[in-house]
């Protein structure tokens, strides 16, 4: 049961399936929890309240995380009553020069995703002195998602392949590129490496311009494949 003097967390991830594993894990871990899509929403929740922990997804679809970042320094320089609030980036690019720019932004620190269940207890023991005992290692992926996750992933990537395919055929490169960042994500937090290796082949592709229409076509198809086979197996 969940302890009322638990920190409390913002989660923010424009992602479904990274929000409902994330809170359920959180929670478990003790955490009063709020969780929004957006930079928009996170901005309102952490002016509204305060927070022992944001973790603040890097690409959201409105406001960069580094942006969202930028903007909550600001309040606290412009408000010195306001607590400090402790952002922590996730995302699922971990190259060095992703990593700078989010700490220049205003971050305290980085996760990658999929998000490591010891990780987030040593942040929580960091930032809201809330220990917890560290019986080894998270379960793996499998292990630890339940039925209902797995058909919210199924549910959400269907959707978001849709709309990568109408981004396709309207050449949105941009919207296609958001897209595969969020089904990446989502696909690792559920450890699909299929699906994640198939993500990664369409962002390489997209990078080889109007030539790569075909490949890309190709991909999208397969990427489909993948999810309705993992549909007949549930």
């Amino acid at each position: 049961m969940m302890k009322d003097s638990g920190p409390r967390v913002l989660l923010v991830d424009d992602s479904a399936t990274i929000r409902y594993a994330m809170q359920s894990r959180l929670q478990l871990l003790g955490c009063e929890v709020d969780s929004v899509a957006d930079g928009s929403a996170a901005l309102a929740a952490i002016q509204a309240r305060s927070y022992g922990l944001v973790l603040l997804d890097c690409f959201l679809p409105d406001i960069l995380g580094q942006d969202v970042a930028r903007q909550v320094r600001q309040l606290e320089q412009a408000q010195p009553e306001r607590p400090y609030t402790p952002l922590i980036g996730i995302s699922a690019e971990a190259d060095p020069a992703h990593v700078q720019r989010c700490l220049d932004s205003g971050m305290d620190g980085m996760l990658d995703k999929p998000l490591q269940t010891l990780a987030i207890r040593r942040l929580l023991a960091l930032w809201c002195d809330h220990e917890l005992g560290e019986d080894g290692e998270a379960a793996s992926p499998e292990e630890e998602h339940d039925q209902d996750l797995a058909r919210l992933f199924l549910t959400t990537s269907l959707h978001d392949l849709q709309a990568l395919q109408q981004a396709r055929e309207e050449g949105d490169a941009a919207r296609m590129s958001r897209l595969t960042h969020r089904m990446r994500g989502a696909a690792l937090t559920m450890g699909r490496a299929e699906i994640v290796a198939l993500l990664e082949c369409v962002d390489e592709a997209l990078l080889g311009g109007p030539g790569a229409a075909d490949a890309i076509s190709l991909l999208l198809q397969s990427l489909g494949n993948a999810l309705q086979a993992r549909s007949l197996q549930s």
